[in-house]
């Protein structure tokens, strides 16, 4: 889903990012997030991202091979011939609300926005804990991370814009490597979906490990991260 506040939150990224920054020029910020439908096609992943055991890895090289003559892999989102490759790294971490790719001097990242007033993370820590015991614990702690997540979005609701409250942010790296890993940036368009004006838009990351990743962005970060206006 695409930021509806990323214009008036990218100074709030900028004015946070100084620690982080250490002294590198900041050449690019573009607000990033995942697609709208997509899929893996990762060596060692099953299609929505999971390890995949050997046994299963010969059956999804059938179907990859289907897919991709039915589809020309219109949706995928990652590819890569490793779980460790860098879009891999790069896809997880734009998954998260509030994240934004980063090109510095030296290094690309993503970088988001944490709401430190949501309690969403907690609730999500205490189910996985509790998951780690028995069947039981795993029911529970689904329990109140269902009943979290119902109070949360009450709360989020009644919440100004993370921008209007810049106490409550707190800049976190969910992605990081060395600025030579990335290869090129390129416009990537959805097959058969329009682009509306101030609608959604994608670009395809490649790295110099082979591996690439699909993200989502905005006219603004279209035009940052590839160079080219539409």
């Amino acid at each position: 889903m695409m930021n509806p506040f990323a214009e008036a939150e990218s100074a709030l990224v900028v004015s946070l990012a100084a620690a982080w920054l250490r002294g590198e020029a900041l050449q690019v910020l573009a607000s990033a997030g995942a697609l709208d439908r997509e899929r893996y096609k990762v060596r060692g992943l099953d299609e929505d991202g999971h390890p995949t055991r050997a046994a299963e890895r010969g059956a999804n090289a059938v179907l990859d091979a289907w897919v991709d003559a039915a589809g020309a892999g219109a949706y995928v989102a990652v590819r890569g011939d490793s779980p460790t490759c860098a879009a891999v790294g790069l896809y997880g971490a734009v998954r998260y609300d509030h994240a934004w790719f980063v090109v510095t001097s030296a290094r690309v990242a993503v970088l988001r926005l944490r709401d430190r007033a949501a309690g969403q993370e907690g609730a999500t820590q205490e189910l996985l804990s509790e998951a780690k015991g028995s069947v039981g614990g795993a029911l529970r702690g689904l329990g109140k991370f269902v009943k979290a997540s119902a109070t949360e979005l009450a709360r989020s609701m009644r919440r100004p814009p993370l921008h209007e409250r810049p106490a409550d942010a707190e800049l976190l790296c969910e992605f990081e490597a060395p600025r030579q890993a990335l290869a090129a940036v390129e416009r990537w368009k959805q097959p058969l979906i329009p682009q509306l004006s101030g609608g959604p838009r994608h670009v395809q990351v490649h790295f110099t490990d082979g591996s690439w990743a699909r993200l989502q962005t905005n006219e603004a970060g279209q035009a940052a991260l590839t160079g080219t206006a539409d």
